[in-house]
């Protein structure tokens, strides 16, 4: 891991001269290769193969990180038809804004009265149950909020855009319903949303930046601030509580603890565990990987999940298990695991290979950036920004799927009869 580690830092090193969007994406990668030297967990690298593995990761790593290398400097939007945007904000508004209702009102009722994080969040059929029993409204309104909550990743572009037109309103409006994929992990107690959104947030952010007045400049030092420290204190509560909540739990953690790790503290080292575990996990799933994968099953597995049966779910949990066994099933295991064992170590490759065609064919010319790119962008960055942790593709599937109608409108020229 140490090879990766330095070529990092030597990417970092590379792009801090320009800020382009590959310097945070290196920095994330820097930051949790770091961490996993001080969890106790040893690489074995003892054959050919190994380092065929380690070859793999720097080789699918570096194509979706360095295909952002040109991605700064932007100073004007390229607007493609003010009349379409115009009625495209206004769908994109009216369509979250009832996610955001139902959703804020479900983890309102969710955070203020679920006493057992554990057994609501891990205990089959629990979260359910409680949900459905406490919501004050039909559950299939539930369902529909979560579906148009995929169209929320389109509404961050225009919340930057907007704020360039110093449209504030409009622009605090976007930025707001945007949070939409933060409100439905909160329905259930998930830490991952936090780092999400500020992840997501982030790496938009040197798109627009260099578009701003010094005023906004500012705003966003005292709004990283303060949304920093909520969503810090969010972050910190729901890990205590759920070692405070199932003592047994915090117990069985405490024996996994290496014992060269950094420190014993089950709190302390679950917090770097997070941020770290996805390569050395990575790692090791792909030492047992022999060419059995779940074929697309994983990218696919969120449009599956909406037609499949409890059984059909239980059999996807097992062949999970079996490819994936002991904690390998429910932990991260870093973007090069996941793309390998969905499309094979060929199609893995080729598809890094067409995503770095893709996210350069888009890049800033002169200083211009349309649009009408930034929906595809908005959803791309989020596959190497949480990279560390999983694949996002198939959790983005149904957004991909969105954006393809929302790019045809905007492609469209309609002929006056």
């Amino acid at each position: 891991m140490i090879v990766l580690f330095i070529l990092f830092l030597f990417l970092l090193v590379i792009f801090f001269r320009n800020k382009s969007l590959a310097l945070i994406l290196s920095a994330i990668q820097v930051i949790s290769f770091g961490g996993s030297f001080f969890l106790g967990r040893d690489i074995i690298i003892e054959n050919l193969g190994d380092y065929g593995i380690v070859f793999m990761m720097i080789v699918i790593l570096s194509l979706i990180v360095i295909s952002w290398k040109d991605y700064y400097g932007v100073k004007n939007i390229i607007v493609f038809d003010e009349s379409k945007l115009k009625f495209l904000t206004k769908v994109l508004v009216i369509l979250n804004s009832y996610s955001f209702v139902i959703l804020f009102v479900i983890a309102i009722i969710v955070q203020s009265n679920v006493k057992d994080i554990n057994e609501f969040k891990y205990q089959t059929g629990v979260s359910e149950k409680f949900i459905t029993a406490n919501l004050p409204f039909p559950s299939v309104f539930f369902s529909i909020a979560i579906i148009l909550s995929n169209f929320c990743f389109f509404l961050l572009p225009l919340h930057f855009y907007y704020l360039y037109r110093k449209k504030y309103l409009l622009s605090l409006v976007c930025l707001l319903l945007s949070t939409n994929s933060m409100l439905v992990g909160l329905t259930y107690f998930s830490r991952a949303v936090i780092i999400h959104f500020i992840f997501l947030y982030i790496g938009m952010l040197p798109l627009f930046y260099g578009m701003f007045d010094a005023k906004i400049k500012r705003t966003f030092k005292w709004f990283f601030t303060i949304a920093g420290a909520v969503f810090f204190v969010y972050f910190l509560d729901v890990s205590v509580r759920r070692f405070e909540e199932d003592s047994s739990s915090a117990k069985i953690y405490s024996k996994t603890i290496p014992v060269d790790a950094i420190t014993q503290d089950p709190l302390t080292y679950s917090f770097i565990d997070y941020m770290s575990q996805g390569y050395i996990n990575g790692y090791e799933v792909l030492q047992l990987y022999d060419g059995e994968g779940f074929n697309g099953g994983l990218t696919f597995e969120k449009i599956t999940s909406l037609v499949s049966s409890p059984y059909d779910t239980y059999l996807r949990k097992k062949y999970r298990e079996k490819l994936w066994p002991y904690h390998y099933s429910y932990s991260f295991n870093g973007f090069p695991a996941y793309v390998i064992y969905d499309y094979g170590i060929i199609g893995g490759l080729l598809f890094c290979l067409f995503y770095f065609m893709i996210v350069t064919k888009m890049k800033p010319k002169k200083g211009n950036l349309k649009l009408k790119n930034t929906f595809l962008i908005t959803l791309l960055v989020q596959i190497p920004l949480l990279s560390i942790f999983y694949s996002e593709f198939p959790g983005l599937i149904i957004s991909f799927i969105l954006w393809i109608p929302l790019i045809i409108y905007l492609n469209i020229k309609l002929r006056a009869l």
